[in-house]
């Protein structure tokens, strides 16, 4: 026995004589735990006990009462293999989704360094057409080529833009009286000189730019307009 205020270890008495003193003391106790649990949460509660050398168990409430809550306990779906089932299926479903996500950005990284080699190997001379690629591949270096060509053309445009105001020749100085003194002539520049270091002409246009990739293949030649 225990001393008072020592906790009672939990655990399987090894004295056969104090175990089955123990059993006949204890088991009346969880009976009434028993009834008082099923009174109180209104719920079926059953209870079976064999005792050691005993053939009949200890049933209550009855055999019969127990019988119908171990029948409606055995009908019950395998709840937790149910559970493992469907936590499998989704862990499946995310793992496959995360490879579906992985393998598409990996594809299309793999395009697109497969497009910038065509374009580098054509701009570098070494590709001078597009017959052995594939239409699929023709047609994303057609699209990456054309939304350069707009690009560039913006930039085009901004640098011409930007350099307008500083093309336009100074206002003349205001003229001042100095006596005995003629005006000098003013020097204007020579037919523009200095304009083409500005205004951006020395760049290709993106029209250049076009007519070189249709000759390449890429796109297809423009058909002129025929007059009426």
């Amino acid at each position: 026995m225990a001393r008072k205020g020592e906790r009672l270890k939990i655990q399987r008495i090894t004295d056969e004589k104090r175990r089955k003193a123990t059993l006949r003391k204890r088991l009346p106790i969880v009976v009434k735990k028993a009834r008082e649990l099923s009174i109180l949460c209104n719920i079926p509660v059953c209870l079976i006990v064999y005792r050691p050398g005993e053939a009949r168990p200890v049933v209550w409430p009855s055999p019969e009462a127990a019988s119908n809550v171990v029948r409606r306990y055995r009908d019950l779906p395998d709840l937790d293999s149910c559970k493992n089932n469907l936590d499998i299926i989704d862990f499946l479903k995310q793992r496959n989704e995360k490879v579906r996500v992985k393998l598409s950005n990996v594809q299309r990284q793999t395009r697109d360094v497969e497009i910038n080699l065509v374009l580098v190997d054509f701009l570098a001379g070494r590709r001078k057409s597009f017959d052995d690629l594939p239409i699929d591949i023709v047609t994303a270096v057609g699209s990456r080529v054309q939304d350069k060509l707009q690009a560039v053309k913006a930039r085009l445009q901004e640098l011409r833009s930007a350099a307008a105001p500083a093309l336009l020749p100074p206002p003349p100085p205001a003229p001042v009286d100095v006596p005995m003194v003629d005006s000098l002539p003013m020097v204007q520049p020579h037919n523009g000189g200095y304009r083409e270091m500005l205004d951006g002409n020395s760049l290709p246009t993106t029209e250049e730019m076009h007519a070189l990739f249709v000759q390449a293949g890429i796109f297809p030649p423009s058909v002129p307009n025929q007059a009426p």
